[in-house]
């Protein structure tokens, strides 16, 4: 017989109490209430008052459980300054979880970020979330085919320890050469986007100039891109150490790989990028950079970089 489900009625907690204080165990009870172990084992653990199971008491806990839950996960549609702040937050694509922890550190406002899901499904917003895409369906090699020179590949890079690493990928276009250079420091997530004509050699020794000039660069990753095929030479030219990812394994630079999927919200695949404005890469750069981010502790890349980096803090 299929067991029973739902709240126990205030009866089946008399059954509950009577049982027990008969020395039955609860797989008794469950049994003659058809009921499964472990809602009996719960009810038994959990709706206790001073350590003695009362059936009344234990309904008027349970009830005053569930009033609690619904009434937290309405919170923000009851609360005129919740409704609003979050409203406006949620549109500017704030997370979430980025809401509810800048509300608690810097309001003192404890509102869950479940709650916050619950207003925006009820109210339409999940346009405005950032979504992390779909999942690839492409398989992956077992073994590697071939050997890409004497690169130094990620398994030899030493454990990354305070700031100065960095991780390098390309967003590129399928209408011409133009292609977009994505680095980020690795301890502190401040990103930096570069438009670049094309991948050739030259136009790389410029953009790293651009980049790293001026800072200390204690390693790069990246992956086995042709732009990168004169990587020893650049090593020399900014005193560094670069490592790539195996073929086929671009998960082995995930922080990189996951940045350009916020930057894919402001800059759709497909797109020409010959025709991208300076304007959507600086609300990209703006969102990656000067928002508060759960990562950092609800404390904005552009600041911990400009702590870290540029006055050695």
């Amino acid at each position: 017989m299929e067991k029973k489900k739902g709240h126990l009625s205030r009866d089946e907690r008399g059954i509950i109490e009577c049982l027990n204080n008969n020395g039955h165990s609860a797989r008794y009870i469950a049994t003659e209430l058809n009921r499964s172990h472990n809602t009996i084992s719960y009810e038994l653990k959990y709706n206790k008052v001073n350590g003695i199971y009362d059936a009344n008491k234990a309904h008027e806990k349970a009830y005053q459980r569930r009033y609690r839950c619904k009434r937290d996960c309405m919170k923000v549609a009851i609360n005129l300054f919740l409704l609003n702040y979050v409203d406006s937050h949620i549109r500017l694509k704030w997370s979430p979880e980025r809401i509810s922890g800048i509300l608690r550190v810097e309001l003192g406002i404890v509102c869950s970020s479940k709650a916050i899901y619950k207003f925006v499904l009820a109210r339409n917003l999940e346009r405005f979330l950032m979504h992390k895409g779909k999942k690839s369906n492409k398989s992956y090699y077992q073994y590697l085919k071939y050997i890409v020179g004497d690169r130094k590949w990620i398994d030899t890079r030493p454990e990354i320890l305070g700031y100065g690493h960095y991780e390098l990928d390309f967003i590129v276009s399928s209408h011409n050469t133009t292609v977009l250079l994505v680095c980020v420091e690795k301890l502190t997530r401040y990103t930096q986007i570069l438009l670049l004509p094309n991948r050739k050699h030259s136009t790389i020794v410029s953009a790293f100039y651009e980049l790293f000039e001026g800072k200390s660069i204690l390693s790069i990753t990246t992956d086995n891109d042709i732009a990168f095929s004169k990587w020893k030479q650049l090593e020399k030219l900014f005193n560094t150490s670069i490592y790539f990812t195996h073929p086929y394994s671009s998960w082995e630079k995930g922080l990189v790989e996951n940045t350009n999927r916020w930057i894919r919200e402001y800059i759709p695949k497909r797109s020409d990028l010959t025709l991208i404005s300076d304007t959507q890469i600086k609300d990209a750069l703006y969102y990656l950079n000067d928002m508060p981010r759960q990562i950092l502790g609800y404390k904005k890349a552009s600041m911990l970089y400009y702590e870290h980096v540029l006055i050695g803090g």
